[in-house]
Formats: C-alpha cells, structure tokens, sequence
C-alpha cells in the first residue's frame, strides 16, 4: 500500500468533473465519448443537479433561419461594449442543437398554434427570445434527469456529499484534487489527467441562489485569473415567498409600483419602463426607497388572461410558494405583490479561452464558474450557457486528456494539505455562520451593491479587512458538515474582497455595475475588464482592453444610453 492510500481513499479518472449541475453533467456526458474514466464529484446529494434543479427550464436559441451574429451585435450592446464576442457567438451557433438534444431528453418547449417554439422577446432586445419550457416550472428538473439518464447510460460515476478543496498540480500542471466527505469526514485523493470545474458562480447565500464561490477561489489558487468581479447579481423578489419568472412577466405586461401607484421605472426609462434587466430595476427600486417612495409593488394585472398559464406555477418549490400565497388570501394575478432588491450571486469567474481552456494546463471550466455576464441577464441564457460551455469543455479536456498521460502526485504535498484542511475540526472558534453574517452586513447595504461610491465601498473593504484579519484564521467546525460550512465561507469572504476592489477600481458606470460618483460611461479609459490574478500570494488587479481589433463589431450603441438616474 502507498503512503497516498495511508492517507486517504484514492480514486483515479481519465477526467474529473468538480460540480454535478447541469453543466457538469454536459462536459462529463460528452467527453466520456472519447475517454474511459470519468467521474463527477459535487458537494451536494447524489444528482441533485444543482441550481437547475429548481429553475423554470427557460432556454436561449438560435432558431433556424436566424443569424448567430445579430444575436451577438445584440450583447455587444446590452453589456456596454464589454463583451466576449467571440465566445459569445460561439454559445449562440450552438445554442438551438442543446435545445433539439434536451428534446430528445425528454424536455418539451412550449408552442404556437403553428407547432412552432413560442418565444418571448428578452430586455427589449431586438432579436434575443426566451423559449418557455412546458409545463412551466418543471423544465429544469426535466433538463437534470435527462442528462442524468443520459450520464447512467454511458457509465460516468458521481460521487456526492463530497467538497474538493484544492486543485492537485505537478509542473505547473492539474495532475488531481483533494476534498472530503461532508458527512463522516473521509479524505479523498484524485488522480486525473484533467479537470472540469463546473461549480457555479460565487455568492452571499441570500436565497434559492446558494452558491458560495469555493470553486473560484480554488481555481485562483491554483493560478488562474478572475474577471467580471465587480459585476453582482442584484435581484428584484417578493417580500413574501420566492419567486422566478419575471423574465416573462414583465414582457407580458407587468410593471414595477410604488408607493403613490406610478410606474416609477417610466421616470428612469420612458423607453423600457420596468420591462428590461433588473439591474435597472433594482437601481430604481433603491432610489424610490431613498426618496420615501415605498413600499414597492409588482403590479401583474396587465397581464393577458392567455398569458397568465404562460407564467402560472405548474409544480415544485415556486407552485408551493404560490399555494402559500393562496392560503393568505393573496392572488398574485390579480393584485400586487410587495417586492424589494437583494443581492444574490456574484459574476465574476474564472478566466477561459472558448474552448474552456484556462491559464493552468489541464484545467477548464464550464457554465457560471466562468465570467460571461457583464453585471446584466437575459431570461434563459444561462441554461444555454450551461449546455452550450459544458459540451465544449467536455470535448476539450477530453482531447487534452488523450494526448497528456497523467503527472504521480506528490505524497508530502497531499500530506501537508490534509492537515491544514482538518485544522479547523474540533477546536475552539468562531461559527462559519457568524463570519457568513458579518460579511453579509457589510456587503448588503444599497450603497455597497446597488448605488456604489467611493466612500461606500472604502468602508465596506475595511471592514472585510477586518474580518479576514480578526475572524477568518479563528473560524472552527465541529464537524464535517460544518467543515464544509467553513470551507464555503472562505470562498464567500473571497469572492467579496474581489467584489468589492475591482467595483473600487472601476471609476464608471457601465452594465451592471452603477457608481454614484461616477454615473457617466467612459470609453476612453474603462472599455477594458479587470482581471484578478495573485502574485507572491497576494491578490492583485489590472485591466485589459477588449480586443476590438479582433471582434466583428464596435460598440457604436449602449444600453444604459436608455436610463436616466438623477446624478449625486
């Protein structure tokens, strides 16, 4: 037995897939069409499917007939200029085959009379849809189950209940992982010749939405680079009981409220009014509180009785949150509804070329984890996302893995990480959950995450400095769920530091990412990313410009040219 068995349970795969949502359920499907062993590990219960577990099936195509580069030229515009295009177009030109093989998954997508897919137009866009799954609510959980037929079909084991904490290199190379069992805290050695980090975006754990950003903070580790950090997921929600689909509502006629019954987003946009991102909406929303203009409503009675099935919960969590409605005596198609801003999940992510290649060889990433939103969404995009960069990474590590044999991992190194993993169990410390708050009270204030400023997000920092001095290194856990807990924590208080340097950094307004200070675009200086990378261990930030000289189209048109906030 090798000293590498001695310290815990080794498992070897051609390929592993860290993340078992739907995204990792593509790359793992489509590369076991080329390798032998391919496992897929997640922290979470066996084939859950993660955060598409509970979404509404919502999907992006490009139709037939229609043009892959006017889709683009549709982004180009809608984030600002600060857009992957080439990327992007990719995701598109392949977006309606992931529709056909989700139908031959057994999803159905909602139609016309016609027998034609009926799309709903997105954020005024000119030609980006949304196509309806049927029956609404239950799309997601289809799309997971078929894939997960899919995945016992071709023989891809899943691990679950097990968190991987560190990326394995040799060379300079991905040579495995390490992680743990969440429940009796078991130690796991993989050996691979590639990784497939499919983990999803980082988060603040304010919702259905509980990503926390591990994976990112793992692939920072081990020396890929971040970008899009200083854009967040603020979202408009109910204040009673969750709800999903407002993609769909607010093109079939709702419409934002406030306190004195005005349509307030009309007075930020006589263009869109309340129909477009909820970046927007979320700024009025905030504005609107800060004048005294509250509570704030969803007003859903324009909405077409026709249209109402379009929208109206069918199963799941939403159809019970929509039962819980019900009970109070409230018809949310019918009357209005209080909703409020929150904070959801950051986007930033990691690094990748198209192919899902990353700047440290053998390892590539797929669906939230990596950065494609510039702070705004579209309904159903990151379902597309998810198929379209899964099966393309899927493929790309699949070609890496056939012509790379993999790296002996080194036992000391394994050692040495194992027990400053385990150092936190069992001792005297802070709760992860107390960490989780005081980040949280710092991050969610309006003018940290909506309306940012200077003064704001310099207090904001210091206070994370705080944190990360006084209570990160005192956290414990005293047991491996509550490791887990800490180890999720961890990559929260990251992603936040990246958060909030990077919305410092930016001395504009762009996208999703709105400055009080500076309410004004500036392309001279800001049509660039910021991309996060580590240097001697620190954490450092530079800019690098869009290559415009190798994209299709320049920005000649911006979004946010249709918004009017009033300027400090």
């Amino acid at each position: 037995m090798s000293k590498l068995d001695n310290l815990g349970k080794v498992i070897k795969a051609d390929l592993l897939v860290i993340g078992g949502g739907v995204s990792g359920l593509w790359a793992a499907n489509r590369a076991k069409e080329f390798v032998g062993r391919v496992i897929i590990v997640d922290k979470g219960p066996r084939d859950w499917g993660g955060l598409a577990s509970m979404a509404g099936g919502d999907f992006e195509a490009v139709l037939p007939g229609e043009n892959a580069e006017d889709f683009v030229n549709d982004l180009v515009y809608y984030y600002d200029g600060l857009c992957e295009q080439d990327l992007i177009e990719e995701i598109f030109k392949r977006s309606f085959d992931r529709l056909k093989e989700y139908q031959r998954l057994g999803c159905e997508f909602l139609t016309g009379p016609d027998g034609k897919l009926r799309g709903i137009p997105q954020r005024s866009l000119e030609h980006i849809k949304l196509y309806p799954a049927k029956p609404n609510t239950r799309g997601g959980p289809d799309m997971v189950q078929g894939l997960i037929k899919e995945a016992d079909r071709l023989g891809i084991e899943r691990l679950c209940r097990i968190l991987v904490t560190d990326l394995l290199k040799r060379d300079g190379r991905v040579a495995g992982a390490i992680g743990f069992n969440t429940i009796n805290g078991e130690f796991y050695i993989f050996k691979a010749s590639a990784v497939v980090l499919a983990t999803g975006q980082g988060g603040w754990k304010s919702s259905k939405n509980m990503t926390s950003g591990e994976g990112m903070w793992m692939a920072y580790r081990a020396g890929a680079e971040l970008k899009n950090c200083e854009f967040a997921q603020v979202w408009n929600v109910p204040k009673l009981f969750a709800w999903e689909g407002q993609t769909k509502l607010l093109p079939l006629g709702a419409r934002f409220v406030n306190a004195k019954g005005e349509s307030y987003m009309d007075r930020y946009s006589p263009r869109f009014g309340a129909n477009t991102d909820p970046h927007y909406n979320v700024r009025g929303m905030a504005i609107e509180a800060r004048e005294g203009r509250v509570p704030l409503y969803l007003d859903t009675s324009g909405i077409k009785p026709q249209d109402i099935e379009l929208v109206k919960p069918q199963s799941g969590w939403q159809l019970l949150n929509y039962e819980k409605l019900v009970k109070l005596g409230i018809d949310f198609f019918a009357q209005k509804t209080e909703w409020m801003p929150q904070l959801v999940s950051s986007y930033g992510g990691v690094v990748a070329d198209v192919r899902g290649r990353t700047l440290v060889p053998g390892l590539f990433v797929a669906g939230r984890v990596r950065c494609i939103d510039a702070g705004v969404y579209m309904g159903g995009f990151a379902l597309c996302n998810t198929a379209v960069t899964g099966r393309i990474a899927g493929e790309s590590a699949a070609e890496y893995v056939r012509s790379n044999k993999p790296f002996q991992i080194v036992d000391n190194e394994v050692e040495t990480l194992k027990k400053e993993l385990f150092a936190p169990l069992g001792r005297t410390g802070v709760s992860p959950k107390q960490v989780l708050q005081e980040i949280q009270r710092v991050v969610f204030p309006y003018d940290v995450c909506i309306l940012k400023s200077e003064a704001s997000l310099k207090t904001s920092w210091e206070r994370i400095k705080r944190i990360k001095r006084e209570l990160l290194s005192q956290m414990a856990a005293r047991d491996p769920h509550y490791l887990m807990k800490l180890f999720e924590v961890r990559g929260i208080a990251f992603v936040t530091e990246c958060f909030l340097r990077a919305s410092l950094m930016r001395t504009e307004t762009r996208a999703g990412h709105y400055r009080e200070d500076y309410p004004d675009r500036d392309d001279k200086n800001w049509l660039k990313w910021i991309v996060v990378s580590q240097k001697n261990g620190e954490l450092i930030l530079r800019t690098e410009p869009v290559p415009l000289e190798k994209y299709k189209f320049r920005p000649t048109r911006y979004y946010m040219d249709n918004f009017i906030f009033p300027k400090s």
